[in-house]
């Protein structure tokens, strides 16, 4: 059966790496791909990033119960791989970005203090490495000017360069293209962005403000929506693992539909996600009446013990503190100064206060004592009277005593369940009775003059009386407790005796906590296509590509169209290649050509392409040095095959004032 198991997996805080000698005093650049999704983090000398991290904080709230007076303690941040539960820190949760472009730089300076300090980097007051970093295509101005000031200012590094995440990720795939049709499918935002000639052509470029949050927002409320006895237990992180896990793209979402509308189709293709339960809390009301009668007397065991413990906690504390009190009252003999300031200490007022708190705390605690040894004999006597084996009556063997308590037992038990039928036939009678009264009401209600007056007397109600009555009755403790000493008896003496099990069966509890998926599976990512499933009025992305390859001649079309490029994480989802080629098809003219290609890493690729970029001879001259920071101000940028392009903000006109 399709049943599957949530993962619930626990993020692991990231550990504190050492300052390598093979890295510090050196020119390596750190490679920071700086995601709105996950932060990814490294040397450019390795093969993989350091630290990958959620892009995220959590910073909890001002204690509002401090008093007057005490010390202000700074709160303590959480941050990435530090946050183990994010559903409990859902509200206090913070990110540098608004959509994709930083604008909260107070947060951004708090992540790049974890990436420093967990990459080891201990020089004080400043990184002494090249700084690689991705931006948000067609960053603004202001907001790379304050990311340059914050790495400059803050942090003193010798130089920084940018790039798009997308294009890093094209040129690690393909270094020499000079046509590409880039497809970046990012958490909050999708991009289609034209590569001619080997240059990006951002006027031509389009967004699409979908991406992997909407996917999962949709598919939360869904499950949520479909689930609502479950909605505490459809958390955002496990709709998350489900996204991820089990959805995919239709390659045809309305024949996809049909499908999953037939039930021979629905059964083999079912997904189940199991929800974790307490087993023992749901199936409580199946346990046996010996099996609920040991859990009363293992939860009045467990009880009587916690208040033992704590009588003999506070015990411990009483005989303390007699003795101190008894230290104090020597000390009146013995030394009065002494005996002053232990007075102060213990707030009394004098030796006569003193005297009634020794008399008092004696005799409380020889109380507690008798106390304690009279529940110490009972608890044993108790227990011996348990493991007691029961013996037959005088004048009678064990075999007639056998079968006298198993015709007892028997006869409770015929008892219990003609009690329980008669509740089920009254049940019956009452439901029957409801009916009867609708018909007689719809019946009252075709004649024009005709009055209804049930109810005005007090027998017309004795029909339910009745029912609130005899259908009330329940099993009771006297005859729980006598079906237990029976079933002990036999237990005891009879070799054959045998429980039955409750008719109903634990098997199907496990069911009534699952999620079944059909066409949810391919609903949630679908909206990267029909953006109206969730209000929104963007265009979908296959409309928006056919819009960009509109805006170039045929000759130029064809080469865009034979080198479509995917990446970012929602690349990872299956079916998208064949989705977005049976829209090329459609879109493109008769018989023409076009080729997929997919990122090999969507996620990695970009911080790769950004490390092959920093290990190249020309690093240097594309990066931004302090001094030309300083002299070019922080929103200069040296373009590169996979930068933004620089466009100088205007200078403000000068106004001139006549007399």
């Amino acid at each position: 059966m399709n049943i599957f198991a949530l993962k619930d997996i626990k993020t692991v805080p990231d550990i504190v790496h050492e300052y390598s000698p093979d890295y510090k005093g050196t020119n390596i650049p750190l490679v920071i791909d700086n995601g709105s999704y996950q932060c990814r983090a490294g040397w450019a000398s390795d093969d993989q990033p350091t630290l990958v991290f959620r892009n995220l904080i959590a910073k909890p709230r001002k204690d509002r119960n401090k008093k007057d007076g005490e010390v202000p303690v700074a709160p303590v941040v959480q941050i990435g791989n530090d946050i183990v539960n994010i559903e409990a820190l859902r509200f206090q949760l913070r990110t540098q970005f608004d959509r994709n472009v930083v604008t909260h730089y107070h947060i951004q300076e708090q992540i790049f203090d974890y990436i420093f300090k967990h990459l080891g980097i201990d020089t004080e007051g400043r990184v002494e490495h090249p700084i690689v970093m991705t931006e948000c295509f067609v960053n603004p101005n202001s907001c790379r000017q304050m990311m340059s000031e914050l790495l400059f200012e803050c942090y003193d590094v010798p130089s920084v360069c940018y790039g798009v995440d997308s294009l890093f990720s094209l040129r690690q795939n393909q270094p020499n293209v000079d046509y590409a049709l880039v497809i970046s499918l990012g958490y909050h935002t999708t991009h289609i962005t034209p590569v001619a000639k080997g240059l990006v052509l951002p006027d031509k470029t389009r967004r699409i403000n979908l991406g992997g949050f909407n996917m999962l927002a949709f598919l939360h409320r869904l499950l949520q929506l479909k689930y609502p006895v479950h909605v505490n237990a459809i958390t955002l992180r496990r709709a998350e693992e489900i996204l991820h896990e089990h959805c995919l793209i239709a390659c045809d979402y309305s024949e996809t539909l049909r499908n999953w509308a037939s039930m021979e189709f629905y059964e083999p293709n079912v997904r189940k996600i199991q929800l974790p339960f307490n087993q023992t809390g749901i199936s409580a009301w199946l346990l046996t009446a010996e099996q609920r009668m040991e859990k009363k007397r293992d939860l009045a065991r467990r009880l009587t013990e916690l208040n033992a413990r704590r009588r003999e906690e506070q015990q411990a504390e009483d005989e303390e503190l007699l003795t101190r009190l008894l230290e104090i009252k020597e000390l009146y003999r013995l030394d009065r100064e002494e005996f002053d300031y232990a007075l102060l200490e213990f707030q009394v007022k004098g030796i006569r206060e003193l005297h009634n708190m020794i008399r008092t705390l004696t005799s409380k605690v020889e109380r507690t004592k008798q106390r304690m040894a009279a529940q110490q004999e009972a608890h044993a006597q108790a227990t011996a009277a348990e493991d007691k084996v029961p013996h037959p009556p005088v004048g009678l063997t064990v075999e007639e005593w056998v079968k006298q308590v198993n015709q007892q037992r028997q006869t409770l038990l015929d008892k219990r369940q003609a009690r329980r039928q008669r509740r089920q036939d009254l049940a019956k009678r009452h439901t029957a009775a409801a009916q009867e009264r609708m018909r007689i009401i719809s019946l009252l209600a075709r004649k024009e003059k005709g009055t209804d007056d049930f109810g005005m007397r007090d027998e017309d109600w004795d029909i339910y009386k009745t029912i609130s009555r005899e259908g009330g009755d329940s099993d009771s403790e006297v005859e729980n407790e006598k079906l237990v000493e029976y079933e002990e008896i036999l237990r005891h003496h009879d070799p054959t005796f045998t429980i039955e099990e409750p008719q109903n069966s634990h098997s199907g509890t496990a069911e009534y906590h699952q999620l079944h998926l059909g066409v949810e599976i391919h609903r949630a990512p679908e909206i990267l296509f029909q953006p109206s499933m969730i209000g929104s009025t963007e265009a979908g992305l296959a409309e928006t590509i056919d819009f960009v390859l509109k805006l170039f001649p045929a000759e130029e079309q064809l080469l865009l169209a034979n080198n479509v490029y995917v990446t970012g994480s929602c690349a990872k989802f299956p079916g998208l290649e064949e989705r977005l080629s049976r829209e090329l098809l459609e879109m493109r003219p008769f018989q023409t050509p076009h080729k997929i290609t997919m990122a090999s890493n969507p996620t990695l690729d970009a911080w790769l392409g950004a490390s092959s970029f920093a290990r190249q001879d020309t690093f240097m001259k594309m990066s931004v040095s302090k001094r030309e920071y300083e002299e070019f101000g922080g929103e200069y940028l040296k373009e590169h095959v996979a930068s933004n392009k620089y466009y100088p903000t205007p200078a403000a006109p000068v106004i001139e004032m006549n007399d």
